[in-house]
């Protein structure tokens, strides 16, 4: 049975093969009729391409590793994600402590910059 993801898939980088020979054809100032058997030829044979490589790297196994790495990829954004939250409210509750020493002393809700509440960036280079 034909696997809708796969005929989907060929379909789309078939359309843009098409399209490609069309704009191409039409830049060229070649005639309507070789441009449009162009384009048909190039859907038929990108999307038959496509639609073969798919299914023979589903079928080598090679579709497996993809969904592994997915995976893996998923939970070291979720990790990455979760220290960036644990940071962001370290920074705030520094940020608050020091808004606090500052505003007893502006009052005006003036807080100048710190130092130690900028973020370093060092390069790699040694100069």
């Amino acid at each position: 049975m034909i696997d809708v993801f796969k005929l989907g898939v060929a379909l789309v980088f078939a359309a843009i093969a098409a399209l490609t020979a069309i704009v191409a054809g039409l830049l060229s100032d070649a005639r309507v009729q070789i441009v449009l058997g162009r384009a048909f030829c190039s859907f038929i044979v990108s999307g038959l391409i496509v639609y073969l490589g798919i299914t023979l790297f589903d079928r080598l196994g090679y579709a497996s590793i993809i969904h592994d790495m997915e995976e893996s990829l998923k939970k070291s954004d979720d990790e990455e994600d979760e220290a960036v939250d644990d940071e962001i409210s370290a920074n705030e509750e520094e940020q608050a402590v020091t808004e606090e020493g500052t505003e007893a002393e502006a009052g005006d809700g003036f807080v100048p910059l710190q130092a130690d509440a900028l973020r370093h960036v060092a390069s790699e280079q040694g100069e």
